[in-house]
């Protein structure tokens, strides 16, 4: 593991963790496709494209609060089997950001990935991508007991790299991003083209509003 950078007045983060969709990838493509697919071999009734993409991140508990645990169990199994095929295909990254993700590696500064994605598919797509180099962590969903809003799996990432929750941020796109790192007591940054809007985002709380990979950048390394 490379060394890692300690936060001074001019630095204020030693360590950046990051969600995954919406944060760093645009998966929508995959996700509704596999979703729909799901929903038709299933025989479940079908759900509009903008329902599923206002959805990511969040548990399908949101979108079918009618179905059994049992139910939804069932399909997140056959979602998961249709993306499978097209996770790293129907996938891009967000515009600058694999820069990002290099620039801090250069600069010392540890970094994590934090998601609620299986791990097979994680890991397929940071491959994929050509981003799984930049990561000194990654924690998917089958590696906690508790997924998000519950904090476990940045506190993990915390144990992990040795990092202090005051010396950490965690970069999101939802309101459960948002509780997540509020939850581990992290700094948090949230993105302006994830699945809430940067409005969303800003009224529920957050320190630093990124709109371009330059504010993330800035934020994570100020010019004095």
């Amino acid at each position: 593991m490379k060394p890692h950078a300690t936060p001074d007045c001019l630095r204020p983060y030693a360590g950046v963790l990051f969600d995954l969709d919406g944060t760093l990838i645009d998966s929508t493509v995959a996700i509704v496709e596999s979703t729909q697919q799901a929903l038709a071999a299933l025989e479940w009734p079908p759900v509009d494209a903008s329902v599923i993409v206002a959805h990511i991140g969040y548990k399908l508990e949101v979108i079918f609060p009618e179905r059994s645990f049992d139910e939804r169990q069932q399909l997140l199994a056959a979602i998961g089997g249709y993306y499978d095929t097209s996770c790293v295909s129907g996938t891009r990254v967000h515009q600058g950001m694999d820069e990002v993700l290099q620039r801090l590696q250069e600069e010392g500064i540890a970094t994590g990935l934090v998601t609620s994605k299986l791990g097979r598919h994680t890991h397929k797509i940071l491959a994929g991508l050509g981003l799984e180099p930049w990561f000194d962590l990654v924690i998917a969903s089958d590696d906690v007991s508790r997924m998000k809003p519950d904090p476990e799996g940045l506190n993990n990432a915390l144990s992990q790299l040795n990092i202090d929750a005051s010396s950490c941020l965690y970069v999101g796109d939802t309101l459960v991003d948002v509780e997540t790192a509020r939850a581990a007591h992290m700094d948090v940054a949230g993105v302006a083209w994830g699945t809430d809007g940067l409005e969303r985002l800003s009224a529920f709380g957050i320190d630093h509003p990124i709109r371009t990979a330059k504010d993330l950048l800035a934020a994570i390394l100020p010019v004095g």
